[in-house]
């Protein structure tokens, strides 16, 4: 697997220094603008589809976090809403990302749920609907299975009204 990043005394930065590693870069940045936009639509059709509540919003992100492994890409989708009567924010949300490591590639998509109150069929806590993580892929399979698991966080409509969220 090409390198897509270099590391020295300096901060963290893209480092492109054959076709290779430029081919890999932009094939990584497509792919994932690609899904955040195909999430973006799903999880904006979501919020139109539902009642929140007064006050509620929806924020997609892109977050490039360096972790020990190595970097990571992912795009965010979080919903953030008040239970009736609650003044914390409780927040679902919808992500999917890959990690970019020395041994290979990591990819995890992820649903969840931070409630501050009872809500629907969960308790207050944090709750994981659906989390799926695959070790040690080449960039392209990564980028494969990623595409895969968008598609499956996007089968995911039921989420509100597990909730108890009402249609509008």
């Amino acid at each position: 697997m090409p390198a897509l990043l270099r590391m020295s005394d300096d901060p963290p930065m893209l480092n492109v220094t054959d076709a290779d590693d430029a081919a890999s870069t932009a094939l990584l940045l497509t792919t994932m603008h690609r899904l955040h936009k195909q999430l973006d639509d799903f999880t904006t059709q979501l919020y139109i589809a539902y009642d929140f509540g007064d006050e509620s919003g929806l924020a997609p992100a892109i977050l490039i976090e360096e972790h020990a492994a190595g970097p990571e890409l992912r795009t965010y989708h979080c919903f953030g809403f008040f239970a009736e009567g609650d003044p914390d924010v409780s927040e679902l949300r919808f992500s999917a990302g890959v990690t970019i490591t020395s041994t290979g590639c990591i990819v995890e998509a992820m649903v969840d749920v931070a409630l501050e109150q009872p809500l629907g069929e969960f308790g207050a806590d944090v709750h994981t609907l659906y989390l799926e993580r695959i070790d040690r892929l080449s960039l392209p399979d990564a980028l494969s299975r990623l595409e895969q698991q968008v598609t499956a966080l996007c089968a995911m409509n039921d989420v509100p009204n597990r909730l108890g969220f009402d249609t509008r």
